[in-house]
């Protein structure tokens, strides 16, 4: 730890506050830093509206010493499920209980569901599981060179372009995601430029879902495509949406982004199709019974599952 913030914590005193606008770029600095991971040749910095859209609905804290932050993160708090979308530490200050200490404002026992995507790092899963939320399934974030796939499987479901702000999808996803999130159904359609869909089988309705044309998030790839959130009511419809989002959105993108819970129907039939695994996350919760069933849902990204 830098000296003058040993000097002013001491041991085991960290100061969190709520973030605020002037935070920003630090923030986004050590989000990158950790993004890009010391890799020699890193990405261009991109748009940082992610950060924007949770500081002004959702709850952001930082470590800091003055204007100096050290860590962050970041909970979307939808209903009664608090998910704690990023927590991040800058390298000077690691392994210095600033995470440990972030996470213990952020997911606090209060009988809401607290839950996570953790990275494979096992100094994160310790950190979650001593905090109270337990793993529940592994969470695969699959990508695809859209001019290599191969055909997936017929179905029997076809696409439809719903319309914008269509209320209808926005209560199906409250009853399959498992909390109502309006703010989140803006962000996708007026910031990423996500296109709603409805996944059809004889005239009726079986699933929801979103094409995102832009994925903000993603350094390496920020102009691909991301498909999520799709929903069904159960896991054969599921499994039929997500092949049909995948044909239907094959054609209008050259990269394609999606996280699959393992659970998922789709996962073996993407992965044969030419998919390739890009990262493991692990989903943690306090809920012995998960509020989202991961059989019949595809999350919108890792940041807001």
């Amino acid at each position: 730890m830098l000296p003058e913030f040993e000097e002013e914590w001491g041991a085991g005193s960290i100061p969190i506050r709520r973030a605020t606008e002037a935070d920003l770029p630090a923030i986004y600095e050590i989000w990158y830093a950790n993004e890009v991971g010391g890799d020699r040749n890193p990405p261009p910095r991109g748009s940082d509206m992610l950060l924007r859209h949770e500081l002004g609905g959702a709850e952001i804290y930082v470590a800091a010493l003055g204007d100096r932050v050290a860590g962050f993160a970041a909970a979307v708090v939808r209903d009664r499920v608090v998910f704690l979308s990023e927590c991040f530490v800058g390298a000077p200050f690691q392994s210095r209980g600033v995470g440990r200490a972030l996470v213990r404002r952020l997911l606090a026992p209060d009988g809401r569901v607290r839950c996570t995507l953790s990275s494979r790092d096992p100094r994160a899963l310790s950190l979650y599981i001593r905090a109270g939320l337990r793993p529940r399934w592994p969470h695969f974030c699959l990508l695809a060179d859209t001019a290599r796939l191969a055909d997936l499987p017929a179905g029997t479901a076809e696409v439809a372009v719903a319309g914008q702000g269509d209320a209808d999808l926005v209560e199906w996803d409250a009853a399959i995601a498992g909390r109502r999130r309006p703010a989140d159904h803006v962000y996708w359609r007026e910031r990423v430029a996500a296109v709603p869909l409805w996944f059809v089988r004889a005239g009726q309705p079986i699933g929801y879902g979103y094409f995102q044309l832009r994925t903000p998030e993603d350094l390496w790839y920020p102009d691909g495509a991301t498909i999520g959130p799709i929903g069904a009511r159960n896991s054969a419809d599921a499994l039929e949406c997500v092949l049909a989002a995948v044909r239907w959105a094959r054609p209008r993108a050259t990269t394609l982004r999606i996280g699959v819970p393992g659970p998922h129907l789709a996962l073996a039939p993407l992965l044969g199709a030419g998919f390739q695994i890009t990262y493991v996350e692990m989903f943690v919760s306090s809920a012995d019974r998960p509020f989202v069933d991961a059989a019949c849902y595809i999350p919108a990204s890792s940041t807001l599952f």
